[in-house]
């Protein structure tokens, strides 16, 4: 099963950046534009100049955002800057945030982890992924070559490590300690107790990992080490192990969001002809007006709750005065997909959109879905609608959320997802500690 180890973390030295609130910033994947040049503007230190570096006019193939990045690291770590451990250890981190449902604290263990293929069954997917996402994250990491953003698992913690860790610590002051901008608040322990790290690396070599958000990070991870595999790397290189921040399934911080899909273009043609072809499948049943914005994604959510898994969903056009509910006709699901598309697979939302609606009613190709620019995302139902509504995007599909048992059976059964098909929340913040690949452990 999987392979953890303890491992010599980078991180902000504390007499250097007082205040890591910052120098930290989410995951590459969840920054826009103007968030990018918030986090520049934050600190000169901030992880986002080697995270997602900004692009300049002048750009090449030697002076690009990468080798900046890469630039960074160098000479943040000469500087002492950014400062590595003395001793290996691994990372107990808290995040207490808030939902709709209420506050929440989610724990997870921050660990360097063996580096193995999805078919050895130790590491387990469950979605797809993006060619080019992860062509770009690869460019990243031949010229700065660090792990600087965990990939975020989950696993099932029957021997209570996690609980037995927060017992460890829980008379310690955390070594980090913050808020960051959405008023999350994020502790650190640094953990290098000998005993309990051989005991917590014993108990990993018995389950699997699930990864709940990162897979473009893994499987870059993986084509690094492939292309390094010829020039002797002993078998305790960094290059072989890779970050990850492991949740337990058991924790009721580990939370999974929808992930709405938004469609910026699409023909008014084309719509039209949508909303003549959904009659033959789905019973269509208009919602609240647009103008009454302020309930209609609780409407939305509260119809969609009411239906079966991967028989509805609610979508909203541009021009058309109402959102609409879309539910399965009965009789319909069983002639949507192939014969080798698996039940647990045919119950999710999610499926019902990717391998039916987007290719079928809207004429998707496989292209386009593999391209990150056709497609984006958003986890908050009001947004999305109002996306709409404004004239921002001209189709948005709203679905509920994958259950995280789902995510399970789906990884179990060596199936994988559409791509985005869960919204892990909070993202697992970067810079808090990371991983370099080289040297020493």
């Amino acid at each position: 099963m999987a392979l953890i180890k303890p491992f010599r973390g980078i991180r902000y030295d504390p007499e250097r950046v007082a205040d890591m609130a910052s120098v930290v910033c989410p995951p590459y994947d969840v920054i826009s534009e103007t968030e990018q040049a918030a986090y520049y503007d934050r600190s000169p230190y901030n992880v986002i100049r080697m995270e997602l570096g900004q692009l300049r006019p002048e750009d090449d193939d030697t002076n690009n955002r990468h080798t900046r990045a890469g630039t960074y690291l160098r000479t943040w770590l000469n500087e002492g800057v950014l400062i590595q451990e003395e001793r290996p250890a691994l990372y107990l981190a808290a995040t207490n945030f808030q939902t709709a449902d209420g506050a929440w604290t989610r724990w997870g263990l921050l660990a360097a982890v063996a580096l193995e293929p999805f078919d050895k069954g130790g590491i387990l997917p469950h979605e797809r992924t993006y060619s080019k996402v992860k062509a770009e994250r690869l460019s990243l990491l031949q010229s700065c070559p660090a792990n600087l953003s965990p990939i975020f698992s989950f696993f099932s913690d029957q021997a209570a490590m996690i609980p037995r860790l927060k017992t460890h610590v829980a008379r310690r002051l955390p070594d980090i300690e913050f808020t960051d901008n959405d008023q999350q608040q994020h502790r650190l322990w640094v953990i290098s107790d000998p005993d309990l790290l051989a005991s917590t690396v014993a108990q990993f070599r018995h389950q699997p990992i699930f990864i709940a958000d990162g897979h473009h990070r893994y499987e870059t991870a993986l084509a690094y080490l492939n292309e390094h595999q010829d020039k002797g790397l002993n078998e305790d290189h960094p290059a072989r192990y890779t970050l990850m921040y492991l949740s337990s399934i058991q924790d009721p911080g580990l939370k999974i969001l929808p992930a709405h899909r938004l469609l910026p273009q699409v023909d008014a043609d084309v719509r039209q002809q949508f909303l003549k072809d959904i009659e033959r499948y789905f019973d269509v049943q208009p919602l609240q007006s647009h103008d009454a914005m302020r309930d209609s994604d609780r409407e939305a959510m509260q119809n969609l709750d009411n239906t079966a898994p991967g028989e509805g969903l609610v979508v909203a056009l541009r021009d058309v005065p109402t959102p609409l509910l879309l539910k399965l006709k009965d009789g319909k699901k069983e002639g949507l997909y192939s014969e080798d598309l698996p039940d647990v697979l045919k119950n999710i939302d999610v499926t019902l959109l990717t391998e039916f609606v987007f290719p079928t009613l809207l004429g998707l190709t496989p292209a386009q879905l593999d391209d990150v620019h056709s497609i984006h995302y958003h986890h908050d139902t009001r947004l999305a609608l109002e996306k709409v509504r404004t004239g921002q995007y001209d189709m948005a599909f709203i679905i509920k959320p994958t259950p995280i048992a789902a995510v399970q059976r789906i990884a179990d059964a060596g199936r994988t997802m559409p791509r985005k098909s869960t919204y892990f929340a909070p993202k697992v913040i970067t810079g808090l500690v990371m991983h370099g690949l080289f040297g020493r452990l």
